[in-house]
């Protein structure tokens, strides 16, 4: 299931509240002066948070770049009574359409560094995994999680990321070149709803960061 229910509106929420950060009960002894895998992996879901969190903000600000540029689209085709257009004649109109495709591409580029970002922790986790599968360490980490389970899941969170930048990047490429007003709104609801990031991605998030004592 995508999150578009949460962003029909145009506007694209907060994926998380801030974390407020806390032990346990469970994990108050486990994630006291953390070392070695543990602090690693504790780390990286922090990490990963923080990209998600970030990822959130500039999605936002792709937001209101894409909708503005549809929107001198669109008032430019209903000014020409076309279904089609090429570009603007208003030269102004035209510089800001110019302005705003630069503005959407340093959001993907953006969005593309967070994503390695994610992926460098789930290598990183992988990695562990390894490690542990090597030393024959089957133990829980924190509370209820195995290593496998938080590489696992950052794994399956990156990849996620990863197919909607690649949307994002497609979206980027064409929607600066769209001559028509159905395009143009499809290239915008495209990238408001993030059909690649499921809700299943919070649902990992959250548990990662609860297993390592991050939220109660």
């Amino acid at each position: 299931m995508s999150r578009s229910s949460k962003e029909s509106d145009g506007s694209v929420s907060k994926l998380f509240s801030p974390v407020r950060v806390s032990n346990s009960p469970k994990s108050t002894n486990k994630t006291a002066n953390l070392t070695g895998n543990e602090r690693q992996v504790k780390d990286g879901c922090a990490d990963i948070y923080n990209a998600v969190q970030k990822w959130s903000k500039i999605n936002r600000e792709g937001t209101d770049v894409i909708t503005e540029m549809a929107n001198i689209r669109i008032s430019f085709l209903l000014q020409s009574n076309e279904d089609y257009a090429e570009r603007p004649d208003n030269s102004s109109d035209l510089q800001k359409l110019e302005s705003l495709c630069e503005d959407l591409h340093s959001c993907v580029q953006k969005l593309k560094k967070l994503v390695l970002k994610m992926k460098a922790v789930a290598n990183k986790f992988n990695g562990v995994q390894n490690l542990s599968q090597y030393k024959n360490d089957c133990d829980v980490m924190f509370q209820t999680w195995l290593t496998k389970d938080f590489a696992s899941a950052a794994e399956e969170i990156s990849v996620m990321y990863l197919k909607e930048c690649e949307l994002k990047q497609v979206i980027y490429e064409n929607v600066c070149h769209a001559v028509s007003r159905d395009s143009v709104m499809f290239y915008t609801s495209a990238w408001v709803h993030q059909p690649y990031i499921e809700e299943r991605a919070e649902l990992l998030l959250q548990s990662m960061l609860t297993e390592t004592g991050h939220v109660s």
